[in-house]
């Protein structure tokens, strides 16, 4: 049995991975003649034209994974029945359930290895390749943001600051709002700037009001103030409206967290974004499981019909997504239905194809 999963395994792969290499060659190079324009009116060298096109690869391998392993996995399926090797396995007490099962272990393991390189190496080549465009072609490279007011999950402060520079981590005319578990104001701080320092914020040349027992207020000034009940992140002040797929998970998390509570419709946008980001690679499983559910008992041109069949299926897949994803954001859904409905639908209605090719067979 080893040396069938073998074969299944690496005939598959070598499919695949070969489809996945011709369609990033494409990708890459459509991307830099739609590109050239750009290039040529800012003298771009062609040393940093291949290191763009290198940063882009991950994220062209991404695209074009599904579909690659969607090809191999039909491309091998087919050809056991049009050689008849099909008929050879069953004959050796080997059923189709046992070859898919192989099948189905193997993609699982390349949409493991796809999800921890779209959140390591993907992540870092897009963050990269995004401050280098801008640069070239004459934009902020930065995510500073401007008039920031933030407050903290649990209630107790509010803090505004009218520029956040992230190549420092600094934040400029800082204002903090204590409050205590009534809503009541308790004290507040004011800083004519404050640095993040091995995890604190601390503001300097400030002044720091607090409300007494007896509801006077006192006073007094300060060259610096370790806020150690500033917990937020440098992250939580950048610029954000378009980095949530390239956010770190633990602070994007935080960050849909505290924007639940802000701004409801923006979470639905964010938050679908979030859910397409962990789950993108769920496409490869998806489209090698509807490939084995493709009915394949053609008479003829088995490997043609079973293409044409696996690719119609595969656009109901993609179409169906953006659909929903539309629709989840637009807060008509739940974001987690962006991945839930494609993916159920799609399978059930691969089966119902198979289970209808079977009677017809």
């Amino acid at each position: 049995m080893k040396i069938i999963d073998r074969y299944v395994s690496f005939s598959i792969l070598r499919t695949s991975l070969g489809a996945l290499m011709i369609c990033t060659m494409l990708i890459i190079a459509v991307n830099m003649f739609s590109s050239m324009n750009s290039y040529v009116t800012n003298s771009v060298s062609l040393s940093t034209i291949l290191y763009l096109a290198v940063l882009g690869t991950p994220e062209y391998l991404m695209m074009a994974s599904s579909v690659s392993f969607l090809f191999g996995t039909t491309f091998f399926m087919s050809q056991l029945e049009s050689n008849n090797e099909m008929i050879m396995l069953l004959n050796a007490g080997i059923s189709y359930a046992r070859v898919c099962r192989t099948v189905i272990i193997m993609t699982l393991a390349v949409t493991a290895l796809f999800s921890v390189f779209s959140e390591t190496v993907l992540i870092d080549a897009s963050v990269e390749h995004d401050r280098l465009t801008r640069e070239l072609f004459g934009q902020s490279s930065t995510q500073d943001s401007r008039d920031i007011s933030l407050g903290d999950i649990e209630g107790k402060y509010i803090i505004n600051a009218s520029y956040y520079e992230e190549n420092s981590q600094r934040l400029f005319d800082v204002n903090v709002i204590e409050v205590d578990d009534e809503h009541s104001i308790t004290g507040r701080l004011e800083a004519s700037y404050a640095d993040y320092e091995e995890g604190n914020w601390v503001l300097h040349e400030g002044r720091v009001y607090s409300v007494l027992p007896d509801s006077t207020i006192s006073s007094s000034f300060f060259d610096s103030y370790d806020a150690d009940e500033l917990t937020l992140q440098p992250s939580m002040f950048r610029n954000q409206s378009r980095n949530i797929s390239t956010m770190a998970i633990s602070d994007a998390l935080d960050y849909l967290s505290r924007i639940k509570v802000i701004d409801r419709e923006v979470w639905y946008t964010l938050q679908t974004d979030f859910w397409s980001r962990l789950f993108s690679p769920l496409a490869i499983l998806t489209l090698v499981v509807i490939s084995l559910l493709m009915n394949y008992r053609f008479k003829k041109n088995v490997f043609l019909f079973s293409i044409i069949q696996s690719l119609c299926t595969a656009v109901v897949y993609y179409v169906c997504e953006m659909v929903v994803t539309i629709m989840c954001s637009q807060a008509i859904l739940d974001p987690a239905f962006s991945v839930i409905i494609p993916t159920t639908g799609t399978l059930v209605l691969s089966l119902l194809i198979r289970v209808i090719g079977k009677g017809n067979a």
